[in-house]
């Protein structure tokens, strides 16, 4: 998570937590159990490596490192970094897929 003076801590699903629907965060949100629906976050969502992700996601940035299965994206970037997997769709303004991660699905650079 990106340090931002004066802004609220990000919020947590904590490991163990189970959410089903639509999640609205206007703040980063870091997610270390398991979401089934959509996500939709004015911030940066991170998906840890125990996180589980059933879900849409739309935020300002996204960072998998655990399991995403549905489409993202992201006003910025999207990062899947080492041993995270994201099964869906992809579009942001710039995609990092580092060595060891899992991408299956179609990916677009928006402008």
């Amino acid at each position: 998570m990106a340090d931002h003076p004066g802004n609220k801590p990000p919020s947590l699903i904590g490991r163990g937590i189970t959410i089903e629907g639509e999640l609205v965060d206007g703040e980063d949100l870091i997610i270390e159990g398991t979401v089934k629906g959509t996500i939709r976050s004015k911030g940066e969502v991170q998906v840890t490596p125990h996180g589980r992700v059933e879900a849409t996601i739309s935020a300002r940035s996204i960072i998998v490192q655990g399991n995403v299965c549905g489409n993202v994206e992201a006003e910025q970037t999207v990062i899947v970094q080492t041993n995270g997997v994201l099964i869906g769709d992809c579009r942001a303004r710039a995609i990092q897929i580092h060595e060891g991660a899992r991408f299956e699905g179609r990916s677009e650079i928006i402008r």
